[in-house]
């Protein structure tokens, strides 16, 4: 069973977010560094990281007794998965709309990031050109 994967709850980020920075873990692991903080029992972080395996989010390698999960995609791969998601259900087919969005976004986080923006456009078209 396959479920959204860019449907995500806090909490499926919060763990996402401990995998990406700690490395794979298994559920008591995550549950030390996630679900302790937030008063969550064991068993939520259990189910919740079974969710995202579910989603495609997580891979698990079975270890003695326990599961070893990590992040199946990176960071910047789920952001992608997840802005494309959203860019589709709003605009449709009015990519015109979406750019103009993005590109407002980064103007409003300051002249450094709309630079980089402008940057990031010119290296992809340099690397389209080899």
């Amino acid at each position: 069973m396959h479920r959204d994967p860019t449907n995500l709850g806090e909490l499926e980020l919060a763990i996402l977010q401990c995998l990406w920075e700690q490395g794979p873990m298994e559920v008591k692991s995550a549950h030390t560094a996630v679900g302790v903080p937030r008063d969550i029992t064991l068993n939520t972080v259990q189910s919740t990281m079974k969710r995202l395996w579910e989603k495609g989010l997580l891979e698990r390698e079975k270890e003695g007794h326990a599961y070893v999960y990590y992040a199946k995609l990176s960071r910047r791969d789920l952001t992608e998965l997840m802005v494309g998601e959203l860019v589709d259900q709003v605009t449709g087919s009015q990519m015109e709309v979406a750019l103009q969005a993005f590109v407002n976004l980064a103007e409003r986080a300051g002249e450094d990031t709309l630079g980089r923006l402008e940057q990031l456009v010119a290296a992809r078209r340099a690397e389209d050109e080899e």
